[in-house]
């Protein structure tokens, strides 16, 4: 056998590791309760309880982290629960302790044969860390109620994309839902609840979120199989039964939530019809003013040159009000059109606060609004709307034209978009086009990966 710390092998006489003086008895103990619990994890999968099967795995690969079977499954479970990342490390730490008959290696090679489809699970968890950063450190308790709105919407857009490139993210799903919860939208926070539990009958995030929702209902019911639980048919009882029934809109739950809902629609609405078109109508006024007064000082003189002074005052009034509302936009989390209102701004004659305002959001406006174009570009091509994605990708690539050599995610952002449009246009038979783009990437994308694949690319279209 070999030794479970350093790897030597030990003879069958041998009391202790010839290298490193372990037991070999203590070993065999180690080995035998390794394996007790990797044989309970077998059991916790086919019952579809894939958080206590890991569990069970990482216990045994304490006791004998040479155990290569519970490596191999481990990397299974997190591939089902779809980290993929995850998964592929263990595998890796499997194939470093044995070589050679080790089916970690057919794990490894039908990633990298599938590497498409792995990518596409990649950018989902990249989707879920972003709602994640998004969401962390905000207290919902002090924070103001619009703004809780506006940053859950976004972290839910971010989520939905994430969910969209990886179905099996349980993780993304269980935060969706808590989004869902928060939001007041329980029924489709149920949904989701029951999603997770169905694949995941132990997970305590789900199972937290459904005591929730239906406090006064029993869990839904999962049929074992001896393989990993799918969600049933929308036509059985766990589904069909509505909420209703179970007594919940009659409880204390429902009232202090119900409150709570209420009292973030009435903040709302006192920022929309009170707060808002206060703003918007001080700022209309501002620049009706200055129009009004430039008009009564040009018409006695008639002179061309007071005529273009007044012109050239209202226009910096106007410039100054889009930057006061892309701030609004932006506090608000709307990049998108914040973006369209600054990019092509000439701050020319601006005032020093306006241009001080300026100055502070431009740079994340451009960052966050490219990226978010970026997102809804690679949804609407990987979901066939071609039409859709060139557009958003065109915008996140004129947005992102800004990026400095020093700022590399705008960086990454750009040459993305141009991958992406590059492979519209090899769709469209435009091979010039393509390759052109292909070629760009390929020299100036920071990521290596992008790099590898526009490489690729540009090889078939070589053979083409």
């Amino acid at each position: 056998m070999k030794c479970l710390l350093c790897g030597t092998d030990c003879r069958k006489n041998e009391r202790r590791c010839p290298n490193c003086g372990t037991s070999v008895r203590l070993m065999e103990k180690l080995k035998r309760l390794s394996n007790r619990y990797y044989n309970r994890a077998i059991d916790r999968v086919k019952a579809s309880n894939l958080t206590d099967a890991r569990e069970s795995l990482e216990t045994a690969l304490v006791f004998n982290k040479r155990n290569i079977n519970a490596q191999n499954l481990l990397g299974l479970v997190c591939l089902e629960t779809g980290e993929v990342g995850e998964a592929f490390k263990h595998w890796l730490l499997s194939v470093s302790y044995q070589k050679t008959n080790n089916r970690a290696s057919e794990y490894i090679s039908y990633t990298e044969a599938n590497i498409v489809e792995f990518d596409k699970m990649d950018m989902g968890i990249k989707l879920y860390n972003e709602a994640l950063a998004l969401l962390k450190g905000f207290d919902i308790r002090t924070a103001d109620p619009d703004k809780i709105r506006r940053r859950l919407e976004n972290a839910l857009n971010k989520l939905k994309g994430a969910v969209d490139f990886n179905p099996k993210l349980l993780k993304a799903i269980n935060l969706m839902t808590l989004c869902y919860i928060i939001l007041g939208e329980r029924i489709k926070a149920l949904d989701l609840a029951k999603s997770v539990l169905y694949a995941d009958v132990a997970n305590p995030e789900a199972a937290m979120h459904f005591n929730i929702l239906c406090p006064d209902r029993t869990r839904p019911p999962v049929k074992v199989t001896g393989e990993i639980e799918k969600k049933p048919a929308k036509n059985t009882e766990a589904q069909a039964t509505p909420i209703e029934n179970q007594g919940f809109f009659t409880s204390a739950t429902f009232i202090e939530a119900a409150a709570f809902i209420l009292g973030i629609l009435a903040c709302t609405a006192v920022f929309m019809f009170l707060i808002i078109p206060g703003i918007t109508e001080e700022q209309s006024a501002k620049i009706e003013q200055l129009q009004q007064e430039e008009t009564v000082t040009s018409v006695p003189s008639g002179t061309a040159a007071e005529i273009v002074s007044s012109a050239q005052t209202t226009d910096i009034a106007q410039k100054e009000a889009d930057i006061a509302k892309a701030k609004q936009l932006f506090d608000s989390y709307y990049y998108i059109d914040a973006c369209e209102l600054l990019a092509d701004l000439d701050t020319k004659g601006i005032s020093a606060e306006s241009r001080a305002v300026y100055d502070s959001i431009i740079d994340d406006v451009l960052r966050n609004g490219s990226a978010a174009l970026l997102d809804l570009g690679q949804r609407a091509y990987n979901e066939g709307e071609t039409e859709n994605a060139e557009s958003f990708l065109t915008k996140a690539l004129k947005y992102s034209e800004y990026a400095s050599e020093e700022d590399e995610e705008l960086l990454k952002t750009k040459y993305t978009a141009e991958f992406y449009l590059a492979r519209i246009a090899m769709d469209e038979g435009e091979a010039l086009e393509a390759a052109a783009l292909f070629n760009n990437v390929k020299t100036n994308h920071p990521d290596k990966k992008y790099q590898n694949y526009a490489e690729s690319y540009l090889s078939g279209l070589k053979e083409d």
